[in-house]
């Protein structure tokens, strides 16, 4: 099939994952280019929070918004966040056509909703974010006690070989081939000190 394909571009809260994929698969079944986002900040990609990157991301979609011919707001439950109404007003200015998931004028239209009603939608977004990460974290602890053997002989041998071992590396009796990190100065007593403190954190 040869044809012109509209380009669409994705826009809305990355906490809407699943509704992104969804309309991804959608729009693209219906004869369309989409562009979407690269990573998932409110969703998991903690990449997204490094020093930078949210504003590289930000710009970034903005350039995939001059290379659509509209986009396509994903707005769950009539939520439109800062950022998203910042590129719909960047998609209008340019000329683009702006397509909502919940049509405006609808009873869940940001613009509808009371003062009390767009709070309550805001701290709800809020509380699932912070779930996930708990979620994230209580995984971590899972994944932590599952290495607890692994702790339990580096702690033995921090107090018993460690020393000489450092001591015979620092004399180049050790290999360049075998891996020394647990020899590093500080780095094996850092993260059992870090181990200990998250252990006495979560059981207070």
């Amino acid at each position: 099939m040869e044809g012109k394909y509209k380009v669409i571009t994705l826009c809305g809260s990355t906490r809407f994952k699943e509704q992104f994929f969804e309309a991804q698969k959608r729009l693209t079944l219906e004869g369309n280019i989409v562009i979407s986002v690269g990573l998932f900040g409110h969703s998991g990609d903690d990449e997204v929070w490094t020093e930078g990157t949210k504003e590289m991301l930000d710009d970034m979609h903005k350039r995939k918004i001059d290379m659509a011919d509209a986009i396509y707001v994903i707005n769950v439950g009539g939520y439109i966040g800062s950022s998203t109404r910042s590129e719909i007003e960047y998609a209008k200015a340019s000329g683009k056509e702006v397509m909502y998931l919940e049509e405006p004028g609808t009873p869940c239209e940001p613009a509808k909703l009371s003062k009390r009603e767009s709070r309550v939608a805001e701290q709800s977004a809020r509380m699932k974010e912070v779930q996930r990460a708990m979620k994230r974290v209580m995984d971590g602890l899972e994944a932590l006690e599952s290495q607890k053997d692994n702790i339990e002989a580096l702690e033995k041998y921090l107090s018993t070989n460690w020393k000489a071992d450092y001591e015979a590396d620092e004399r180049g009796e050790i290999g360049k081939a075998v891996d020394r990190s647990v020899l590093g100065q500080d780095t094996l007593y850092d993260l059992l000190e870090d181990i200990g403190e998250l252990n006495e954190g979560y059981e207070e």
